[in-house]
């Protein structure tokens, strides 16, 4: 028979809700906590109720599902920040920059095992993930300098020598036992050493 055959178009899937990638990263989560570095797709696919093959048309692997979870996280630390800042906007700067670190420091203490297992634990691709922490932080300064309430020659430089060593404190204080609001006490003075504020620091 010389005839051809019809051709089929297969018909699309539906396309997933919007929600999905943010169920996938909330059962990585719970599943990091649970299980450690040794997480598996598999793993996470269940606990999210959803089939493999669903989790890699999002994330093409576990590394990009921990990236991704880890992105999010820092979003989530930047949002605490800018949170605490907003709560009370008519302050110094020296005070907006201490509300800022305040709130950060807040969401990691309340967050820190999943923090840990983040950003020292799994295997997962790098980045910078400080870069828009500094951008928030450094922003915060420049204002204060352009003021005239903070006497800081070098923004730039202080931000990121603060930044690095606040990074290490918040490290050592997951790690221990220390109170948040110990910690905070001693990094206050650090702050006002290096951001040098012009007038009344209260």
């Amino acid at each position: 028979m010389s005839g051809t055959r019809p051709t089929t178009k297969r018909s699309r899937a539906p396309r997933a809700p919007a929600e999905r990638p943010a169920q996938i990263l909330d059962a990585a989560a719970r599943v990091l906590l649970r299980e450690g570095p040794d997480a598996t797709i598999d793993g996470i696919a269940a606990e999210a109720g959803l089939g493999k093959g669903t989790v890699y048309e999002y994330f093409g692997s576990k590394a990009q599902v921990f990236t991704a979870l880890r992105n999010r996280c820092n979003e989530q630390i930047l949002a605490a920040g800018a949170d605490a800042v907003s709560a009370s906007p008519a302050t110094s700067a020296l005070d907006r920059v201490r509300r800022f670190v305040a709130g950060m420091f807040g969401f990691g203490m309340a967050n820190a095992s999943l923090v840990a297992l983040l950003f020292h634990e799994v295997g997962i691709e790098e980045r910078d993930e400080l870069g828009p922490i500094r951008t928030s932080l450094l922003k915060l300064v420049r204002e204060g300098v352009d003021a005239g309430e903070l006497a800081v020659d070098d923004p730039a430089f202080t931000v990121e020598f603060l930044l690095h060593g606040l990074h290490g404190v918040m490290e050592a204080a997951f790690a221990g036992d220390a109170a948040a609001g110990s910690v905070l006490d001693r990094v206050d003075g650090v702050l006002t050493a290096l951001l040098n504020p012009v007038g009344p620091t209260d």
